[in-house]
Protein backbone atom coordinates (compact mmCIF):
# COMPACT_ATOMS: atom_id res chain seq x y z
CA UNK A 1 0.00 0.00 0.00
CA UNK A 2 1.20 3.41 -0.69
CA UNK A 3 2.42 5.71 2.40
CA UNK A 4 -0.31 8.31 3.80
CA UNK A 5 -0.27 11.69 3.46
CA UNK A 6 -1.07 14.64 5.75
CA UNK A 7 -4.72 15.51 6.27
CA UNK A 8 -5.71 14.00 10.09
CA UNK A 9 -4.00 10.34 9.53
CA UNK A 10 -7.25 8.62 11.01
CA UNK A 11 -9.22 9.74 8.10
CA UNK A 12 -7.05 8.62 5.52
CA UNK A 13 -6.43 5.46 6.86
CA UNK A 14 -10.25 5.05 7.36
CA UNK A 15 -10.88 5.85 3.35
CA UNK A 16 -8.45 3.23 2.75
CA UNK A 17 -9.60 0.82 5.21
CA UNK A 18 -13.16 1.47 3.74
CA UNK A 19 -12.28 1.26 0.22
CA UNK A 20 -11.05 -2.24 0.53
CA UNK A 21 -13.69 -3.43 2.67
CA UNK A 22 -16.58 -2.44 0.64
CA UNK A 23 -13.94 -3.58 -2.60
CA UNK A 24 -13.89 -6.91 -1.07
CA UNK A 25 -9.91 -6.80 -0.33
CA UNK A 26 -10.83 -6.98 3.27
CA UNK A 27 -13.80 -9.32 3.12
CA UNK A 28 -16.12 -10.30 5.93
CA UNK A 29 -14.66 -11.88 9.05
CA UNK A 30 -11.31 -10.13 8.58
CA UNK A 31 -9.55 -9.49 11.71
CA UNK A 32 -8.29 -5.86 11.87
CA UNK A 33 -5.03 -5.71 13.47
CA UNK A 34 -3.79 -2.45 14.38
CA UNK A 35 -0.16 -3.34 14.19
CA UNK A 36 -0.17 -5.04 10.80
CA UNK A 37 -2.01 -2.16 9.34
CA UNK A 38 -0.05 0.30 10.92
CA UNK A 39 3.23 -1.56 9.24
CA UNK A 40 1.41 -1.78 5.74
CA UNK A 41 -0.25 2.01 5.42
CA UNK A 42 3.09 3.21 7.41
CA UNK A 43 1.67 5.12 10.05
CA UNK A 44 1.47 4.22 13.84
CA UNK A 45 -1.05 2.09 15.31
CA UNK A 46 -3.33 5.30 16.96
CA UNK A 47 -4.86 6.73 13.86
CA UNK A 48 -5.53 3.12 13.10
CA UNK A 49 -7.56 2.51 15.96
CA UNK A 50 -9.02 5.89 15.31
CA UNK A 51 -9.77 4.53 12.06
CA UNK A 52 -11.43 1.38 12.96
CA UNK A 53 -13.82 3.23 15.65
CA UNK A 54 -14.98 4.92 12.71
CA UNK A 55 -15.27 1.90 10.65
CA UNK A 56 -17.59 0.60 13.71
CA UNK A 57 -19.53 3.37 14.05
CA UNK A 58 -20.53 3.13 9.94
CA UNK A 59 -21.40 -0.81 11.30
CA UNK A 60 -19.07 -2.01 8.42
CA UNK A 61 -17.04 -3.34 11.13
CA UNK A 62 -17.86 -5.22 14.17
CA UNK A 63 -16.10 -6.00 18.00
CA UNK A 64 -16.01 -8.61 20.04
CA UNK A 65 -15.95 -9.80 23.85
CA UNK A 66 -12.03 -10.42 23.29
CA UNK A 67 -11.54 -7.08 21.96
CA UNK A 68 -11.23 -7.87 18.42
CA UNK A 69 -12.09 -6.19 15.72
CA UNK A 70 -13.19 -7.81 12.24
CA UNK A 71 -14.94 -6.89 9.04
CA UNK A 72 -18.63 -7.04 9.25
CA UNK A 73 -20.33 -10.49 8.56
CA UNK A 74 -23.72 -9.66 7.48
CA UNK A 75 -26.68 -12.13 8.51
CA UNK A 76 -30.47 -12.50 6.34
CA UNK A 77 -31.95 -10.61 9.02
CA UNK A 78 -28.90 -7.51 9.25
CA UNK A 79 -29.77 -7.57 4.88
CA UNK A 80 -33.44 -6.93 5.60
CA UNK A 81 -33.18 -4.55 8.05
CA UNK A 82 -30.55 -2.54 5.71
CA UNK A 83 -32.84 -2.58 3.16
CA UNK A 84 -36.31 -1.99 5.33
CA UNK A 85 -34.54 1.10 5.95
CA UNK A 86 -33.20 2.19 2.48
CA UNK A 87 -36.94 1.57 1.14
CA UNK A 88 -38.06 4.34 4.08
CA UNK A 89 -35.79 6.37 2.57
CA UNK A 90 -36.05 5.71 -1.22
CA UNK A 91 -39.35 5.54 -1.31
CA UNK A 92 -40.19 9.11 0.61
CA UNK A 93 -37.75 10.80 -1.31
CA UNK A 94 -38.70 9.82 -4.96
CA UNK A 95 -42.19 10.63 -4.19
CA UNK A 96 -41.51 14.16 -2.30
CA UNK A 97 -39.77 14.75 -5.12
CA UNK A 98 -41.99 14.53 -7.97
CA UNK A 99 -44.41 15.92 -5.90
CA UNK A 100 -42.46 18.76 -5.22
CA UNK A 101 -41.31 19.25 -8.83
CA UNK A 102 -37.56 18.48 -8.69
CA UNK A 103 -37.37 15.67 -10.68
CA UNK A 104 -37.39 18.06 -13.62
CA UNK A 105 -36.10 17.41 -17.28
CA UNK A 106 -32.43 17.95 -16.43
CA UNK A 107 -32.67 15.59 -12.75
CA UNK A 108 -34.08 12.87 -15.09
CA UNK A 109 -31.58 13.30 -17.45
CA UNK A 110 -28.51 13.20 -15.35
CA UNK A 111 -30.20 10.09 -13.69
CA UNK A 112 -30.61 8.40 -16.85
CA UNK A 113 -26.68 9.18 -17.78
CA UNK A 114 -25.72 7.43 -14.48
CA UNK A 115 -27.84 4.38 -15.28
CA UNK A 116 -26.48 3.81 -19.21
CA UNK A 117 -22.54 4.48 -17.70
CA UNK A 118 -23.72 1.68 -15.05
CA UNK A 119 -25.25 -0.68 -17.64
CA UNK A 120 -21.90 0.24 -19.90
CA UNK A 121 -19.57 -0.53 -16.82
CA UNK A 122 -21.35 -3.91 -15.85
CA UNK A 123 -21.40 -5.15 -19.15
CA UNK A 124 -17.47 -4.73 -19.46
CA UNK A 125 -17.10 -8.44 -16.87
CA UNK A 126 -14.11 -7.38 -15.43
CA UNK A 127 -12.40 -6.52 -11.72
CA UNK A 128 -11.91 -2.56 -12.69
CA UNK A 129 -15.07 -2.12 -14.45
CA UNK A 130 -16.66 -3.98 -11.76
CA UNK A 131 -15.37 -1.32 -8.90
CA UNK A 132 -16.74 1.35 -11.49
CA UNK A 133 -20.37 0.11 -11.87
CA UNK A 134 -20.54 -0.48 -7.75
CA UNK A 135 -19.71 3.27 -8.17
CA UNK A 136 -22.45 4.51 -10.35
CA UNK A 137 -24.93 2.01 -8.73
CA UNK A 138 -24.47 3.96 -5.63
CA UNK A 139 -24.64 7.66 -7.34
CA UNK A 140 -28.27 6.14 -9.04
CA UNK A 141 -29.65 5.32 -6.17
CA UNK A 142 -27.49 9.04 -4.16
CA UNK A 143 -29.46 10.87 -6.69
CA UNK A 144 -33.14 8.88 -5.87
CA UNK A 145 -32.42 10.36 -2.03
CA UNK A 146 -31.70 14.15 -2.83
CA UNK A 147 -34.76 14.28 -4.59
CA UNK A 148 -35.76 14.06 -0.98
CA UNK A 149 -34.27 17.42 -0.45
CA UNK A 150 -32.45 16.58 2.86
CA UNK A 151 -29.35 16.79 3.54
CA UNK A 152 -29.26 14.87 7.13
CA UNK A 153 -31.09 11.76 5.70
CA UNK A 154 -29.01 11.99 2.46
CA UNK A 155 -26.17 11.55 4.93
CA UNK A 156 -27.87 8.52 7.30
CA UNK A 157 -28.14 6.75 3.54
CA UNK A 158 -24.60 7.47 2.47
CA UNK A 159 -23.95 4.99 5.40
CA UNK A 160 -26.33 2.61 4.60
CA UNK A 161 -25.33 2.68 0.94
CA UNK A 162 -21.96 1.16 2.04
CA UNK A 163 -22.90 -1.37 3.92
CA UNK A 164 -24.78 -2.58 0.77
CA UNK A 165 -21.88 -2.58 -1.28
CA UNK A 166 -19.90 -4.51 0.87
CA UNK A 167 -22.72 -7.34 0.78
CA UNK A 168 -22.69 -6.73 -2.75
CA UNK A 169 -19.27 -7.56 -3.54
CA UNK A 170 -20.38 -11.01 -2.49
CA UNK A 171 -23.39 -11.49 -4.10
CA UNK A 172 -23.22 -9.75 -7.15
CA UNK A 173 -23.49 -12.97 -9.33
CA UNK A 174 -26.64 -13.62 -7.97
CA UNK A 175 -28.50 -10.45 -9.73
CA UNK A 176 -27.96 -10.45 -13.58
CA UNK A 177 -27.41 -7.44 -15.64
CA UNK A 178 -30.55 -7.56 -17.71
CA UNK A 179 -33.34 -7.79 -14.61
CA UNK A 180 -30.73 -4.17 -13.05
CA UNK A 181 -31.30 -2.73 -16.68
CA UNK A 182 -35.24 -3.05 -16.44
CA UNK A 183 -35.69 -2.55 -13.10
CA UNK A 184 -33.32 0.75 -13.23
CA UNK A 185 -35.48 2.00 -16.94
CA UNK A 186 -38.35 1.32 -15.33
CA UNK A 187 -37.53 3.96 -12.82
CA UNK A 188 -36.07 6.33 -15.09
CA UNK A 189 -39.16 5.90 -16.97
CA UNK A 190 -41.63 6.73 -14.33
CA UNK A 191 -39.40 9.76 -13.43
CA UNK A 192 -39.56 11.30 -16.73
CA UNK A 193 -43.06 11.08 -16.95
CA UNK A 194 -43.80 12.82 -13.35
CA UNK A 195 -45.99 9.32 -12.75
CA UNK A 196 -45.03 9.24 -8.58
CA UNK A 197 -47.03 6.21 -8.34
CA UNK A 198 -45.05 4.25 -11.11
CA UNK A 199 -41.78 5.55 -9.59
CA UNK A 200 -42.66 4.09 -6.13
CA UNK A 201 -43.88 0.76 -7.43
CA UNK A 202 -40.34 0.48 -9.99
CA UNK A 203 -38.51 1.81 -7.40
CA UNK A 204 -39.92 -1.09 -4.21
CA UNK A 205 -39.87 -3.83 -6.62
CA UNK A 206 -36.16 -2.94 -7.60
CA UNK A 207 -34.91 -2.73 -3.71
CA UNK A 208 -37.29 -6.19 -2.71
CA UNK A 209 -35.17 -8.09 -5.67
CA UNK A 210 -31.84 -6.65 -4.74
CA UNK A 211 -32.56 -7.48 -1.18
CA UNK A 212 -34.05 -11.15 -2.04
CA UNK A 213 -30.88 -12.05 -4.16
CA UNK A 214 -28.42 -10.70 -1.42
CA UNK A 215 -30.36 -12.45 1.18
CA UNK A 216 -30.24 -15.51 -0.96
CA UNK A 217 -26.82 -16.66 0.04
CA UNK A 218 -26.35 -18.33 3.81
CA UNK A 219 -23.59 -16.57 5.66
CA UNK A 220 -21.62 -19.62 5.44
CA UNK A 221 -21.42 -18.53 2.13
CA UNK A 222 -19.50 -15.41 3.05
CA UNK A 223 -15.75 -14.90 2.60
CA UNK A 224 -13.72 -15.30 6.17
CA UNK A 225 -10.10 -15.35 6.92
CA UNK A 226 -8.90 -15.91 10.07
Amino acid sequence: MPKLKRATLAEQAYEELRSQIVSGRLPAGQRLLAEQLAGELLISQTPIKEAIAMLERDGLVEGTARRASLVRRFTPSAIEEIFEARMLVELDAIAKGIAAGRATPAFVAKLRAVFEAHMTEVGKQNSEALADAIRLDREFHELIVQLGANDTIAAWHRVIQRQTQTIRNFTLKSYTLERTRQEHSAIVEALAEGNAEQAVTALRAHLAASRDAMMSRAPEDFPVRA
